[in-house]
C-alpha cells in the first residue's frame, strides 16, 4: 500500500491539476539555473513563474491521497523557487544592489499575495483554536496576518501581542485568565442572571469579561503590538445599531485602541454581554474611549466573522486559513473534499431552507417588524464560513453544552488535542502554500536588515524625549522617522523591532505607488 502511494506521488500525471504546465515551468527555472547563473535572468524566469496557485496545484483533491504531502512534481517546483529566491537575495551580484534587490522581492509579494489566518467566534469552544495555533507555529507555518472575532479574538490577541519565544507559554492554561462568565469563587446564580438580564439586558457581567481581558494581554495597542511582535492582528466588531458598517480593527485602522477593549466588544454577544465601548491611549498614554460620541459595538462574529474583502483591501491577502468552531456553522459545513450523496443531498437540503429563511427575514425587515433584530439574523447566516483551507475541529453534542460556562484546565487541554488533530491532516496544503510566502517574507527582512547597516552615521542626531538613548539608535530613528511617543517607552529590543516595522511600512508604499505608476 505504501509503494503504492509513494508510486502515486512520483507519477507527475493527475486529472487534478495541470501538471504538464508545473512540468515546464519547472524545467524552466531549472534550465535559467545551470546555463546563466544571471540574476537578471532568474528574475524574469520569476516573474513569469511564479503564482500561488499555477496550474492548480492548491488543489485539495491532491492531499487526499496521502496523509503527508503530495505530487513530488509540485515539491520540486515549490523547492526551485524558494531555492532560487534565497540565491537571488544572499549572492552579491553586479546587475542588482540591495535597493533593487528590494524593490524586486517587494513587487512579487504583491503580485504573490498573502495568507491570513482567520479564527471564528464560538464561545468557549474557540479554545480549539489554540491547538490550531500550537500546530501551526510547531510546523513554522504561521501567517503573519491572523484575524479573530469573539472567542476567536481572544486566541488572536494573545498570539499576537507575545514574541516567538513568549508563544509556547499561551498554551498553558495555568498562565491565562479564562474566567470570562463569573468570577472565581463567585460563582453567578440563574436569579442574578435573570435579574441582571431584566434590568441591565445581559446575562452576565461585561466587566468581569473586561477584567480577565485586561489581565491578559495588558494595557497594549495594536500599534505597539505591531512593533513589539511583527504579528499584524485583526479584531472585528460590530455595530450596535443599523446605521453604521462593522469594523476591522488593526495597527492601520486603529492604531491606539487597546487590545483588550477590541477584545472584549468582539465578545459581546447581544443579550449575553451588554455593548461596550472602545478605548485607547492618547498622546500622553492615559486610557480615553476611542470615539467622542461614546459608540457602542458588539460581537464581531455578528456582521463580519470572516472579514476577507476587507483584509484583502488592507494587506492583499488573497488566500485564506479559516478554524471554525461557531456551534450554528459546524453542522452545515463538510469535512471531506468528496462528500457522499447522502451528504450532498442534505447540505441541499439545509442550503435551501437557510435561502427560504433569510428570505423571510428580508420580508420582515422591510415590514418594520423588529427591522434590528432580523436584520442582524440575515447578517449572521449570509456571510461566508469557510476558507481556501478550513480546519473543522471534531466538537461533540456534548461540549455545546458548556458553551457559556467558565472552562476547566482539563477542557483546555482536550480543545487544545482536538485543536492540532484537526490541523496535522492540513499541514501539508498549508505548507505548500506559504512555503513561498513565508521565504519572501525572510528575505525581506534580511534586505532590511543589511539595508539599515548600510546607513550612513551620524552621531550628532539627538531626540529630546531620550538623551541617554544610544547615538546610532537616534540616527536610525530619525532617519525613519519614527513616532518617538510610541517607541520612547519601548525595550531596546522592540525599539529597534519598531524601527524594522516602519522602514517595512515605508517601503511597502513606495512599492504600491511604483506598481500604480506602472500600471499607469
Amino acid at each position: 500500500m505504501h509503494a503504492g502511494l509513494d508510486a502515486w506521488k512520483q507519477d507527475p500525471r493527475s486529472p487534478d491539476y495541470d501538471w504538464e504546465l508545473v512540468q515546464t515551468r519547472l524545467h524552466q527555472l531549472q534550465r535559467v539555473r545551470d546555463t546563466t547563473q544571471s540574476q537578471s535572468a532568474m528574475i524574469f524566469a520569476l516573474r513569469t513563474s511564479l503564482g500561488r496557485n499555477l496550474g492548480d496545484i492548491g488543489n485539495p483533491k491532491l492531499y487526499s491521497h496521502t496523509r503527508i504531502g503530495t505530487k513530488a512534481l509540485i515539491s520540486s517546483y515549490i523547492e526551485e523557487v524558494v531555492r532560487q529566491l534565497n540565491w537571488i537575495c544572499d549572492e552579491p551580484s553586479p546587475e542588482l544592489d540591495l535597493r533593487a534587490k528590494h524593490e524586486f522581492f517587494m513587487t512579487i509579494r504583491q503580485s504573490f499575495g498573502r495568507t491570513a489566518l482567520l479564527l471564528s467566534g464560538g464561545g468557549t469552544l474557540g479554545l480549539n483554536h489554540l491547538g490550531v495555533l500550537k500546530c501551526l507555529h510547531s510546523a513554522r507555518l504561521l501567517p503573519r496576518i491572523i484575524s479573530g472575532a469573539s472567542s476567536g479574538s481572544i486566541m488572536a490577541a494573545m498570539l499576537c501581542t507575545k514574541t516567538d519565544e513568549e508563544i509556547p507559554q499561551m498554551f498553558n492554561p495555568a498562565g491565562i485568565q479564562l474566567d470570562v462568565f463569573e468570577r472565581k469563587g463567585q460563582p453567578d446564580t440563574p436569579i442574578m442572571r435573570i435579574h441582571r438580564l431584566l434590568s441591565k439586558g445581559q446575562l452576565y457581567d461585561a466587566e468581569i469579561l473586561q477584567d480577565a481581558m485586561r489581565s491578559n494581554l495588558g494595557d497594549i495597542t495594536f500599534q505597539e503590538a505591531f512593533n513589539r511582535t511583527r504579528w499584524i492582528l485583526n479584531i472585528t466588531v460590530s455595530s450596535s445599531t443599523v446605521y453604521d458598517m462593522p469594523r476591522l480593527l488593526n495597527y492601520l485602522t486603529a492604531p491606539d485602541v487597546l487590545i483588550w477593549s477590541a477584545v472584549a466588544v468582539s465578545c459581546s454577544v447581544p443579550v449575553f454581554y451588554g455593548s461596550s465601548p472602545l478605548y485607547a491611549k492618547d498622546k500622553n498614554g492615559n486610557i480615553v474611549p476611542w470615539n467622542p460620541n461614546d459608540q457602542l459595538y458588539i460581537d464581531g462574529s455578528v456582521d463580519n466573522d470572516l472579514p476577507m474583502n476587507k483584509l484583502s483591501e488592507l494587506f492583499n491577502v488573497n488566500h485564506f486559513i479559516v478554524c471554525q468552531v461557531n456551534p450554528h456553522v459546524i453542522p452545515f459545513l463538510q469535512k471531506s473534499s468528496a462528500p457522499s450523496r447522502t451528504r450532498k443531498a442534505a447540505n441541499f437540503c439545509m442550503h435551501m431552507a437557510k435561502m427560504e429563511l433569510q428570505h423571510r427575514c428580508t420580508q420582515l425587515t422591510e415590514l418594520g417588524v423588529a427591522p434590528s433584530f432580523f436584520n442582524k439574523v440575515q447578517s449572521i447566516m449570509s456571510q461566508k464560513y469557510s476558507g481556501d483551507i478550513t480546519i473543522i475541529p471534531d466538537i461533540g453534542y456534548g461540549d455545546f453544552l458548556k458553551v457559556l460556562s467558565n472552562p476547566t484546565d482539563e477542557s483546555v487541554f482536550e480543545a487544545i488535542i482536538r485543536g492540532e488533530q484537526a490541523t496535522w491532516p492540513k499541514i501539508s496544503i498549508i505548507k505548500n502554500h506559504l512555503q513561498i510566502e513565508l521565504t519572501i517574507d525572510a528575505i525581506l527582512y534580511r534586505l532590511r536588515l543589511k539595508r539599515l547597516a548600510e546607513l550612513p552615521y551620524n552621531p550628532s542626531t539627538s531626540t529630546p524625549l531620550c538623551s541617554t538613548r544610544p547615538a546610532l539608535e537616534n540616527r536610525a530613528a530619525s532617519h525613519l522617522d519614527i513616532p518617538r511617543a510610541r517607541t520612547a517607552s519601548l525595550p531596546k529590543e522592540d525599539k529597534r523591532r519598531s524601527l524594522e516595522m516602519e522602514r517595512e511600512r515605508r517601503s511597502t508604499k513606495r512599492g504600491l505607488a511604483m506598481t500604480a505608476t506602472n500600471k499607469d
